[in-house]
C-alpha cells in the first residue's frame, strides 16, 4: 500500500509559509480523525470538554508553532437546555489543502493510503476511544461505507489490528488484537488519559 502525500510546508500567501514537523503531522492526523475540525478556509479547531483541559494543553504545547498566540480558551455551549463547558484553541489558517484530503462533500472521510502511525492512532483513541471493561472501542460515526472499510483495512495492513464495525457506529478492536493495540498506543497515552487503557494493558 502506498503512503498518502500530505504537504508539510503549508502556504497561505505567496510569501507566508508554515512548516509542520513529522511529529506534528502524526498528532494532527490523530486529531483530525478524532474531534478536530478543519474549516473551509483552512483553520483547524481543537476542542474538548473542560474536564480534558490537561489533554488540550498538551496538544497546544505540541502544536504551538502552528497555533495562533494565546492560551486555550473556555467556551460554553447550550444544547437542548443543558450547558456544556469546553476548552479550545485554533491552528493558523494554512490547512485548506489538508481539508481537501480529509473532507468530501463537507463530510469527514478516511483518506485512501493514509499512513496511520502508533502516535496518530493513540491521539485518535484519546479523542474518540474508550475501554468499557470488556471492549476497546473507537467512535467512528463520521466514517461510513467506503471510509469505514478503508480504515479497517489500514489498521490491519499497517498495524496488524483486527476490528469489527458495529451497527451503532463504533469500531471494536477484536479481543485477539487487544495486546497489539495497547502495546502500540500505550507509550503515547498521556497521564490524564490513561484511564482509557485496560488494566493491565495486555487484557
Amino acid at each position: 500500500m502506498g503512503s498518502l502525500e500530505m504537504t508539510m510546508m503549508l502556504r497561505a500567501r505567496k510569501r507566508l509559509t508554515l512548516s509542520v514537523t513529522p511529529r506534528q503531522r502524526e498528532i494532527l492526523v490523530g486529531c483530525i480523525l478524532g474531534d478536530a475540525y478543519i474549516a473551509t478556509l483552512g483553520k483547524i479547531r481543537i476542542e474538548h470538554s473542560i474536564k480534558q483541559r490537561a489533554y488540550v494543553e498538551w496538544k497546544r504545547k505540541e502544536l504551538q508553532s502552528l497555533c495562533y498566540p494565546g492560551e486555550p480558551r473556555e467556551i460554553t455551549h447550550v444544547y437542548r437546555g443543558k450547558r456544556y463547558q469546553s476548552v479550545f484553541f485554533l491552528l493558523r489558517q494554512y490547512f485548506r489543502v489538508w481539508r481537501d484530503i480529509f473532507y468530501q462533500e463537507k463530510k469527514k472521510i478516511f483518506p485512501k493510503d493514509l499512513l496511520l502511525t502508533p502516535l496518530a492512532l493513540a491521539i485518535w483513541y484519546m479523542d474518540d476511544g474508550c475501554w468499557t471493561g470488556k471492549k476497546i472501542l473507537i467512535s467512528t460515526e463520521s466514517f461510513l461505507g467506503e471510509s469505514m472499510s478503508r480504515l479497517q483495512d489500514v489498521l490491519y495492513r499497517q498495524l496488524h489490528i483486527e476490528t469489527i464495525a458495529s451497527s451503532n457506529g463504533k469500531l471494536v478492536i477484536r479481543k485477539k488484537s487487544h495486546e497489539i493495540f495497547c502495546n502500540l498506543v500505550s507509550p503515547y497515552i498521556i497521564a490524564s488519559m490513561r484511564y482509557k487503557l485496560p488494566n493491565p494493558v495486555t487484557t
